[in-house]
């Protein structure tokens, strides 16, 4: 059992140099690691739970702060952050707290330069206020804006822990931060993370899903091709020009051209240059480039055969959508290139369609994916393992994945990298993977590459979409939400996703991904009942039994907040007021539910609480309400009603069924045409 976090109370002693500074944490590493508070330096990865971070951004240097009493406080700082709970929530994360570090190292050092080293417990408003102008200086964006400031009531937090200098001042008297930095207020409710627009998401997904599928398989033997050069290098010994000849007159005979370089990862201006090192070494001639005699034979051969660009044997596979290849052959420098690219492909599946945190996806591991068979046989899951960095400080967890991300993950496996799918670079061998700490940059490298390969990503307000790793899971949560029969490049259904995704962890683990999603569908109703609630003062009227209820409770609304012509409401006022509506509203096609139970005919005995809508009968549902816009899909219903009539061989009753059928769609439509006449 872990020893509790240590309580830290008003005018608390400083602790000894001895005490563990991670007491009841979950350890990563060997507990006789763990920094204790009196060391110059604390390494807290032994509880960062990310292996594929860099381990110096889990290192605290107290040396780098000149001034013993800096010092002090930044330890006592620290210590009081690692081990305290905070009233809501619990303690803040290792990644947090370094991040702090750095925070509270920019305070301290505006304290040395600008106000000539004063010790906190001596900082006034005025000086706080310098910071904010000092940082607002920086152009720093508003979240990176909002994170260096916070430390600063937190400092204000923690005086009760700091004997040795501590903040007295309530900064900025306790207002929030959002008020003083002078931006927009930031909902406690809504995810703040930017949603990664439909019209970007469809093609990257379908480049990503391009990739796994079509160019993986060419990239992984070009590695292999590379690897094999690599290593039979060493058995070339001095140089040979007829193992040079021998080499070009193959060229010849088989139609190819001589290997000039494509240009990738080097110099623009060598674009179309003899691949001469390459040439050499896949000759046998030589190990580098020999000049001389060797030079003039490529450059002849050149001129007779012409160039062949990248110059590798690998076959390259044809486009689905045009039937040529999809790129040239590869040169040696193009085969790391294109494993960066799909690495970022591959991370692009596995964040979006499986709605795991980046921290776990980038925790994925040798063998993480298995299948299951389900309990009567028939169905097969496919699922993954990994780590909760966020909830669950290190806690193994599965997660139910579809077909995509499986393929994905075993694409990552065939690449080279260490027990991390997704690890940072080996020292001494930049091309053998892939920082995981650069993902962002990859992923608008492959963003800017999609055109190339037949998927162009529409630009945003005129400006690329800038990807973060942090967007793939809020975009899933949202597309859930709002749009569950939705597709993803005509490939992956959204109400598919949700299904796999809830079926596994997502609902009970600490990840808890099925919250982020209800919370999206609550915003969602919300958005909807506000649209219809706009309609209702455009002159929209409901139809169907539960339309005079709906449109009672709008026109209250609308009388209680003078809601006119010429008057200006209260935004934050209309939409509490219309919050109650949209809990129980629920989005159809041919009609909105307004749910009440015991009023629903779509009930039955021990069912779900909530409606059924695909059992229900809108056209006498005492909870269904009908307006203008559900007028599209009722004129579908009819013509395709009235096809099914033209059908020969119906039996007398099944046309009395359909025409009665037909009958019910009209008596609809007409309602909806009276009550907008």
């Amino acid at each position: 059992m872990p020893a509790q976090p240590l309580p830290l109370g008003h005018g608390a002693k400083r602790p000894a140099d001895t005490t563990p500074v991670l007491s009841g944490r979950p350890l990563a590493a060997d507990p006789s690691l763990m920094p204790q508070f009196g060391d110059r330096f604390w390494d807290l990865a032994v509880a960062g739970h990310a292996g594929n971070r860099y381990s110096s951004e889990f290192f605290i240097d107290f040396e780098s702060l000149g001034d013993a009493t800096r010092r002090e406080a930044a330890r006592e700082f620290l210590f009081w952050r690692l081990n305290t709970h905070p009233v809501r929530g619990a303690l803040p994360s290792i990644s947090t707290v370094t991040a702090e570090w750095w925070n509270l190292r920019c305070f301290f050092r505006f304290l040395d330069t600008e106000h000539a080293g004063i010790r906190l417990d001596t900082v006034t408003q005025p000086v706080l206020d310098s910071y904010l102008l000092h940082c607002h200086g920086e152009e720093l964006m508003p979240s990176s804006l909002r994170h260096r400031l916070q430390v600063i009531p937190r400092l204000h937090l923690a005086a009760e822990g700091m004997p040795s200098d501590a903040l007295e001042i309530n900064p900025w008297n306790g207002r929030p931060l959002s008020r003083i930095i002078g931006g927009p207020a930031v909902s406690r409710h809504e995810n703040q993370t930017p949603r990664i627009p439909p019209r970007v998401i469809a093609p990257l997904v379908q480049a990503a899903l391009f990739y796994v599928r079509t160019a993986a398989p060419d990239i992984i033997s070009a590695r292999a091709e590379l690897t094999e050069l690599q290593d039979s290098v060493s058995e070339i010994h001095g140089l040979s020009l007829a193992r040079l000849n021998r080499y070009l007159d193959s060229l010849a005979a088989g139609g190819r051209g001589v290997p000039v370089l494509d240009g990738t990862g080097l110099q623009p201006h060598l674009a179309g240059s003899p691949a001469y090192t390459y040439i050499m070494r896949k000759s046998g001639a030589g190990r580098d480039i020999a000049g001389g005699s060797y030079d003039d034979h490529i450059v002849r051969a050149l001129e007779r055969l012409g160039p062949e660009p990248g110059g590798m044997d690998t076959p390259i596979t044809p486009h689905p959508q045009t039937g040529r290849p999809w790129r040239d052959r590869f040169s040696p420098p193009a085969v790391p290139h294109e494993e960066r690219l799909l690495r970022a492909a591959c991370y692009i599946l596995i964040a979006y369609l499986s709605g795991m945190r980046d921290s776990e996806v980038k925790e994925l591991r040798d063998g993480c994916h298995f299948t299951e068979r389900s309990t009567d046989g028939v169905v097969v899951r496919h699922k993954v393992r990994s780590q909760l960095v966020k909830g669950g400080r290190g806690a193994p967890e599965s997660w139910v994945v579809i077909e995509p991300v499986a393929q994905a993950i075993e694409v990552l496996e065939c690449l080279p990298h260490r027990d991390l799918l997704f690890c940072r670079p080996v020292a001494g061998r930049p091309y053998s993977t892939i920082s995981a700490n650069r993902m962002n940059e990859n992923l608008n490298a492959f963003r800017a590459h999609c055109a190339g390969i037949g998927f162009p990503v529409p630009d945003v307000d005129g400006e690329p979409w800038n990807l973060t790793t942090r967007q793939f899971r809020r975009t899933v949560a949202w597309h859930i939400a709002h749009r569950p029969y939705g597709t993803v490049a005509g490939m992956v259904q959204y109400k598919h996703l949700s299904v796999a995704m809830f079926e596994g962890y997502a609902g009970t683990s600490p990840s808890g991904f099925r919250a982020e999603v209800a919370a999206e569908e609550a915003l969602a109703r919300l958005a909807d009942i506000v649209e219809r609630y706009d309609d209702f003062k455009a002159g929209v009227r409901s139809t169907a039994p539960g339309g005079a209820r709906t449109d009672n409770e709008f026109a209250r609304v609308q009388e209680e907040l003078q809601d006119f012509p010429g008057r200006v409401v209260d935004e934050r006022r209309l939409h509490a007021m219309l919050k109650t509506s949209a809990q129980t509203l629920h989005i159809g096609t041919l009609n909105d539910c307004y749910y009440q139970p015991e009023t629903a005919l779509c009930r039955t005995a021990g069912t779900e609480d909530r409606p059924l809508l695909n059992n229900c009968r809108p056209e006498r549902c005492a909870n269904s309400t009908i307006t203008t816009r559900h007028r599209p899909a009722w004129e579908a219903a009819r013509s395709d009603t009235e096809r099914a009539l033209a059908f020969v061989g119906l039996s007398d009753l099944q046309r009395t069924a359909l025409r009665g059928h037909t009958s019910d769609i009209i008596r609809v439509i007409e309602g909806i045409d009276r009550a907008h006449s």
